[in-house]
């Protein structure tokens, strides 16, 4: 009896110490320290998209990873915003001059994962609030006063250095090279002829001019001897196309607003005179809807035609 109270008192003085214990080997994780085969693939393969070296930089330490689960704690207050965008992973890596023994870096990249292009595209779009210009080495992006940001598929991509020697356009180069063409590669333009200087590119999630069916579109504004000329492209499936298309030819009706249109080989051009908007053209494509909004004749019209194969 006496040996079996001696072992219950024991066991209790112990309790607090194997509780110490295990909180003290709990504070040795280090967040930088993560091994890629336990995290979820898409983080995992975000990270590798970030190399060792570039261009005479080194990456200082270990590539942070964040998920929807902890964003936060590096875009706090805008966390949500890119989670609601589609976000799947975002790599950061902190780079220094590789002959340099400083600790504080140099550049930084963040590469975020968007799951989709256009995903990618729309947060490039909102975060260039409308601006989006061709970047020295082929991409579309945004300069700001430290930085620049562009889109390689379904990445969007961040590049910041205060250190003006620093060429950002090159690290951006040397970083969309490293990953190879793009699986999800966005080709939205890809059908868009040369009409005019491209005065901005904006993507609209949803309701696009107010038309509650009409969402994730690109417009590109452009002007072209002086007037401004809108084109708006939605590229989906056919079946989704042949939806938005009859939304479309159900708003006309009940708003009474006169149309016309003409089958051209596998496109369906309507002239559409509107009230609200003006004279405007939509053409359904087997898999896009463009439409051609300021335009002083049909002379866009055609050159998208054409540009198609129509």
């Amino acid at each position: 009896m006496a040996l079996s109270y001696v072992y219950r008192v024991l066991l209790t003085g112990l309790l607090p110490v194997i509780a110490a214990l295990v909180y003290l080997e709990g504070q040795r994780y280090d967040p930088a320290l993560i091994r890629f085969d336990q995290l979820p693939s898409e983080s995992s393969t975000t990270a590798r998209l970030l190399p060792e070296s570039i261009d005479g930089f080194t990456l200082l330490g270990n590539v942070r990873l964040y998920t929807k689960d902890n964003l936060y704690e590096y875009v706090n207050g805008h966390a949500e915003y890119f989670i609601s965008a589609g976000f799947i992973s975002l790599a950061v890596g902190e780079y220094t001059a590789s002959e340099s023994s400083s600790t504080e870096p140099n550049v930084i990249i963040d590469i975020y994962d968007m799951g989709k292009s256009i995903q990618a595209f729309g947060v490039l779009s909102d975060e260039s609030g409308g601006s989006l210009s061709d970047i020295d080495g082929g991409f579309t992006g945004f300069r700001s006063p430290a930085g620049i940001s562009f889109t390689n598929g379904q990445y969007y991509i961040k590049l910041s250095s205060f250190n003006d020697n620093v060429s950002l356009e090159t690290i951006a180069s040397r970083i969309a090279g490293s990953m190879g063409e793009a699986a999800d590669a966005f080709s939205e333009f890809s059908q868009l002829p040369d009409i005019g200087i491209v005065a901005a590119t904006r993507f609209i999630k949803e309701a696009y001019r107010g038309l509650d069916f009409l969402n994730n579109v690109i417009e590109r504004e452009y002007v072209i001897n002086g007037s401004t000329v809108h084109i708006f492209i939605v590229k989906q499936d056919m079946g989704d196309i042949h939806e938005i298309t009859e939304s479309f030819m159900k708003y006309f009706r009940q708003s009474g607003i006169e149309f016309s249109s003409i089958n051209i080989k596998n496109s369906t051009v309507h002239k559409i005179s509107d009230p609200y908007e003006g004279d405007w053209s939509l053409i359904v494509f087997p898999d896009s809807l463009v439409g051609v909004f300021g335009a002083a004749d049909d002379t866009i019209v055609q050159k998208l035609l054409t540009e198609s194969g129509s």
